[in-house]
């Protein structure tokens, strides 16, 4: 284990000792040149209360002790060797270590996975005999460390280096012909280079000149016509140009800070024999055919026109928002979304203060291309953990960063509350709280059963007060909580368990969406990074439903059978009979159901993912139903008995109600809504807000254009135009021009123009109140077999017990 050596004197020797970073204590006119940064640096400062650094420390390793471990993530840290080389290993085919090389002091390593957001590319060792010292450098020093224009220059070469070396290993180039390239006396002949968004790399009709290869990043390519397309890493353009083609025959336009290199091919015209081996090499990454879109997974043919369109946009709406670029993506199939807000819940009783809002990006694509089948999807308001977080520049104290298990993260411990990082990042994913929050009040007896049958959903955070002691989070993957205790193969998310229906999924974006890894050239294969994607594929899932029709039907055709063939009291002698058999199997399905409810409850530990619970609960409840139905028989006995089985009766159906609600009201939900979907605090809040402007505008209007207005209202109104909306399922704008259609003859009447376009506010207003309340009755229907459900159970349950004393003890 290193040990850090505590003295800043030894610290100021080390740094001496470190090229890139020497120039740290130059010295003009009697001071240091950088005296404020050496400060932060080396000494640490009080910044508003809090220390701020040092961002360089002095360590000592154990002899064979290891620095960076390959595959870790390492997004904050980078090290200077001080005194001794350093041994570098990687992984090989069988698992163990191969030494490749070493370290000798002054050198950097493990910048990359700083700058790059990368895991570590290799293993770096202290020496086994001696041990060594190296400098610790923390990503806040960057910042600092880039004014020194030597360090500055360092590290840009090595970024250069390392992004030319590892793009030609990439795409597997044949190994003399990346040599060639990346030799230091040949690197004119190709440029590494970084542009930012929305940069033109190449216009139609402009001479070719350069060689791209796409190492990182997305692009659009659009014709002279209009025609687009997308494409990712992996390609290679321009090679136009070798085959007839001086000209660009399309805009290529960056969509994402891309990386790439850039092959000037004027510079290899005087080796004609090494530029016909490296355009053979790079041919096979030429890109598609502008037109031919991607193509399938499971065979070569293109996708019919239509489809090709779709898959387009979905394409674009991924890009363009920069979802693709996630490590760790939750999405939220609306299809199978109940809308009950369990996922926003359980964060809360995680972590005290749920880091999940369900507003975000809404995705329509197709599930399986080329299916004509639509997914509708939402991407929370909750961290991408993107591979280029944007909410790591300006931390003035590195709280935040990429730690060990890959996430992006806040230390609560250095976080002063600047708001920095929530200002930054793109998606609204860093929420500002109290460092110290106040106890929340107790809850009512009302609030208490609305939240335990959850007929509402939980309600949004409360917006957070200006004050002093502010704390920045955001979502961790669960890490460090109960829910992933050490030594745990996998990772759970509270969010991810606690989904009754599945729909919500923590998934790799190139794993979960095919018509992205489509677009990626072969350099870059399918791969799964993280999560798995339940939406396409559930095996545990599809082994319960197995399990339990298979029980269901073995049971209830061996219970049938005994009846018809031995009756009630037949098969076993004395008091164990047939009636007791299926009332026993009966009781043992009902407590079985009993268990999900339990389940529910369950936030801060792992006990199983709540979708697989709910299909047990189904199973057994509908096990316990045909055997009590069984076991009562053609007789419905006394009056306790017939109560019992009349509350059994609307168990059955309530739930049965609720199984109908949750599979088709999604759908309803997803035709109807207005693009984005809405919660039902929202749907309140636009329904308030439209009727006061309706009231406002029928008050401004004269008597015939009221007469007019009145006439619209009473149609819109109607439950005939409620039931058009679940019957038609058309867009907002198709049925307010449908009623504007209608009315248009009224319309023309007034000759007043401002009264016309009041006309015309109020009828599309209107329009989207009855939609609104459509959406509303939808959100309630949702909700409307909860408490019967629960009122018929707990009396269902109360009579059991009765019933099963009375027949125990022979009570009469």
């Amino acid at each position: 284990m290193s040990k850090e050596i505590q003295s800043r004197r030894e610290v100021l020797r080390a740094i001496e000792r470190a090229p890139a970073i020497a120039d740290l204590l130059e010295i003009h006119d009697g001071h240091y040149e950088y005296e404020l940064d050496l400060e932060v640096c080396v000494y640490g400062r009080n910044y508003q209360g809090k220390q701020v650094g040092p961002y360089i420390r002095l360590l000592a390793c154990e002899p064979g002790e290891t620095i960076i471990k390959q595959g870790d993530w390492g997004g904050n840290t980078f090290f200077v060797g001080i005194d001794h080389d350093l041994d570098v290993f990687i992984r090989g085919q069988d698992g163990g270590e191969i030494q490749v090389g070493a370290i000798a002091p002054g050198g950097q390593f493990g910048e990359m996975s700083v700058l790059a957001g990368v895991p570590r590319a290799a293993t770096v060792k202290a020496p086994a005999n001696t041990g060594a010292r190296v400098l610790e450098v923390q990503r806040p020093a960057l910042r600092l460390l880039r004014k020194i224009p030597f360090f500055r220059d360092c590290l840009d070469l090595i970024y250069t280096q390392n992004g030319k070396a590892s793009a030609f290993q990439r795409m597997r180039i044949d190994s003399k012909v990346g040599d060639y390239m990346t030799r230091p006396a040949n690197f004119g002949l190709s440029r590494f280079q970084v542009f930012s968004k929305n940069h033109a790399l190449a216009r139609h009709g402009s001479p070719i000149q350069e060689l791209y290869v796409i190492k990182e990043g997305w692009l659009r390519r659009t014709t002279a016509d209009g025609h687009r397309d997308y494409l990712g890493r992996g390609y290679c353009f321009g090679l136009d140009a070798t085959s007839g083609s001086s000209v660009w025959p399309y805009t290529i336009t960056l969509l994402s800070r891309t990386e790439l290199l850039a092959i000037p091919l004027e510079e290899l015209a005087p080796i004609p024999q090494f530029r016909e081996s490296l355009l053979r090499e790079l041919a096979n990454f030429a890109p598609p055919p502008m037109g031919a879109g991607p193509r399938s997974q499971t065979n070569a043919t293109a996708f019919p026109p239509e489809i090709r369109r779709q898959v387009v946009a979905s394409q674009a709406r991924l890009i363009t928002t920069g979802l693709v670029d996630a490590t760790n993506l939750l999405v939220m199939d609306m299809k199978l979304c109940v809308r009950c807000g369990r996922c926003s819940m359980a964060c809360h009783e995680v972590h005290g203060q749920s880091r999940l809002v369900r507003h975000g990006i809404a995705v329509e694509r197709l599930v399986a291309p080329p299916a004509p089948t639509l997914q509708a999807l939402l991407v929370p308001m909750v961290c991408m953990h993107c591979q280029d977080p944007e909410c790591l520049t300006g931390c003035p104290t590195g709280a935040i960063g990429r730690f060990p298990g890959g996430q992006v993260d806040i230390n609560p411990k250095t976080c002063i509350g600047c708001g920095d990082c929530a200002v930054n990042c793109p998606y609204n994913a860093i929420s500002m709280v109290q460092r110290s929050p106040k106890k929340a009040e107790p809850l009512t007896r009302r609030q208490r059963l609305t939240e335990l049958v959850q007929i509402q959903p939980a309600p949004l955070p409360k917006a957070v007060e200006p004050t002093e002691e502010l704390l920045a989070v955001k979502c961790n993957l669960c890490s460090g909580t109960s829910l992933n205790p050490s030594g745990c193969a996998t990772q759970a998310y509270s969010c991810e368990e606690n989904c009754p229906t599945g729909a919500l999924a923590r998934v790799s974006p190139r794993d979960y969406f095919s018509e992205i890894t489509a677009i990626e050239g072969r350099a870059y294969p399918p791969e799964a990074t993280s999560g798995r994607n339940i939406h396409r594929s559930d095996p545990p899932a599809r082994k319960i439903h197995l399990a339990g029709i298979s029980i269901l039907l073995l049971t209830v055709a061996a219970a049938v059978v005994g009846l018809m063939r031995y009756g009630f009291n037949g098969v076993f002698a004395g008091f164990f009979t047939l009636r007791w058999v299926t009332g026993i199997v009966g009781l043992v399905g009902i407590a079985g159901t009993m268990l999900y409810p339990r389940r529910r409850r369950i936030f801060r530990k792992r006990a199983g993912p709540l979708r697989y619970w709910l299909l047990g609960h189904i199973y057994l409840g509908v096990l316990g139903a045909a055997m009590i139905l069984l076991h009562g028989g053609t007789r419905s006995g006394g009056a306790l008995t017939t109560a019992l089985a009349i509350c059994f009766d609307l168990v059955i159906l309530t739930g049965l109600w609720g199984l109908f609600c949750y599979q088709v009201v999604p759908g309803w939900l997803i035709a109807l809504e207005p693009g984005t979907p809405l919660l039902a605090d929202d749907l309140n809040r636009r329904y308030e807000e439209i009727q006061t402007q309706v009231e406002e505008t029928l008050t401004a209007a004269s008597e015939p254009a009221k007469k007019a207005m009145q006439t619209v209202l009473a149609k819109v109104t109607s439950w005939r135009f409620m039931i058009r909306q679940f019957a038609l399922r058309e867009t907002l704008e198709n049925m307010s021009a449908d009623v504007r259609h209608d009315f248009a003859g009224q319309r023309a009447k007034l000759t007043d123009p401002n009264d016309q376009a009041r006309m015309d506010r109020v009828t599309d207003a209107v329009t989207s109140l009855r939609r609104l309340d459509a959406l509303r009755f939808l959100h309630w229907t949702l909700k409307s077999w909860l408490l019967p459900h629960v009122v018929a159970t707990s009396l269902m349950l109360a009579l059991l017990v009765v019933h099963i004393f009375q027949v125990v003890y022979g009570v009469r």
